[in-house]
């Protein structure tokens, strides 16, 4: 059996499809993904109708990038615009909810940037596949992910 590293199925629009400048939000991102769905008659993507603080998403990096699966469970995940603290899947709306939820950031998500950008970014994941779990359900991480987070180990 071979192991294959598992990447997001989405990326944010400005990876997949160019855009003019750089998505620093969500409004920029719906605004690209409208203009893009309108080239071929497709509706808008979804909006949120509100926030449940009850649910987090989690941010980690993924070939280089700050991504957060959706919490819901559809198989989505997006780019994470900087310094976000709700994630909107525009997948599944919410979960068909249309509610955005929290978003968790790591903690030293700074240092762990730093250290990750001194790898190629072939080799910038974290946390590593078997640790992933563990971000949801609040176990600890690997000796090797926390002190890439610069924790102590």
């Amino acid at each position: 059996m071979v192991n294959v590293v598992v990447r997001a199925p989405l990326r944010f629009l400005d990876q997949a499809i160019f855009a003019p400048r750089p998505l620093t939000s969500w409004e920029a991102y719906w605004a690209l993904a409208d203009s893009r769905k309108a080239m071929t008659g497709q509706p808008p993507v979804p909006r949120p109708t509100g926030h449940n603080p009850t649910i987090s998403a989690w941010a980690r990096v993924d070939d280089g990038r700050w991504i957060a699966d959706c919490p819901h469970g559809c198989g989505a995940a997006f780019n994470l615009p900087a310094n976000s603290t709700w994630f909107w899947c525009t997948e599944c709306a919410g979960g068909g909810q249309g509610h955005t939820v929290a978003l968790v950031w790591p903690e030293g998500a700074e240092r762990l940037t730093v250290n990750l950008e001194s790898l190629p970014t072939t080799l910038q994941f974290w946390p590593c596949a078997a640790c992933r779990p563990h971000l949801a359900d609040g176990a600890g991480v690997c000796p090797s992910c926390r002190g890439m987070q610069g924790l102590e180990v």
